[in-house]
């Protein structure tokens, strides 16, 4: 459930502990960043801190919250320029991939898990935008960055890009329940989030059948945004 102009995301309460998730849209490069708040507890994961620093510290002060991590979803700029601020400001550990070049607290890898309260965040190494990228599984919401987009991908000509690494990280997330709520890093389309599912049908680069067909459709892609 949306409500309203906040910017707040409620999930469905499909397990029985309560998560609010807090969508904020931050900064010319349109970069969603997150409060994952454990209700119980008020004990909070910020993902990502880009070029902008005051909305998330000021969401998470008006209610209260305990940052424990700020989580960098992957080392790019628009993703982390302020996450040292936030963490200072905040009082929070740095998380990061163990292979990020960004100055970090805490390294973490795949399948090792952060809590926050009683909640349990899955990381996900999910490679071929950066070698860093992760994404962040709560059991209901992936925290996505640049891996997987609503109806498309993060780009692989980059510095480090990979579209064999990427087609290989599109396919572990596939492994999750379709249920699954995407929360991507960017507010590129209509829609904020989306299920795993709706992506599944609407999304040819995660749809896509092989290998061959996703460098296909993901170059067809780079040239129309040329």
């Amino acid at each position: 459930m949306w409500q309203g102009i906040s910017n707040t995301y409620v999930a469905p309460h499909v397990t029985r502990i309560a998560v609010l998730v807090r969508q904020i849209k931050i900064g010319p490069a349109q970069n969603f960043e997150y409060l994952l708040i454990d209700e119980p507890t008020g004990e909070t994961m910020v993902i990502d801190s880009g070029l902008e620093v005051d909305p998330i510290v000021a969401a998470a002060r008006e209610e209260s919250l305990e940052v424990k991590f700020a989580v960098a979803t992957h080392h790019h700029l628009d993703h982390t320029a302020t996450l040292w601020q936030l963490a200072q400001l905040l009082n929070a550990r740095v998380v990061a991939h163990s292979s990020s070049p960004l100055t970090h607290d805490i390294s973490v890898s795949d399948g090792e898990v952060l809590r926050i309260g009683k909640s349990r965040v899955k990381v996900l190494h999910t490679p071929g935008h950066t070698n860093d990228s992760i994404c962040l599984f709560d059991g209901e919401h992936l925290f996505t960055g640049d891996t997987l987009l609503i109806g498309s991908c993060g780009r692989t000509g980059l510095e480090e890009g990979s579209p064999r690494r990427m087609h290989e990280s599109l396919r572990l997330i596939l492994e999750l329940p379709p249920t699954t709520i995407v929360c991507p890093g960017h507010d590129y389309a209509e829609a904020k989030v989306r299920t795993l599912s709706e992506e599944m049908k609407w999304n040819p680069e995660l749809s896509a059948a092989s290998y061959e067909d996703f460098v296909r459709v993901h170059a067809e892609r780079g040239r129309r945004n040329q």
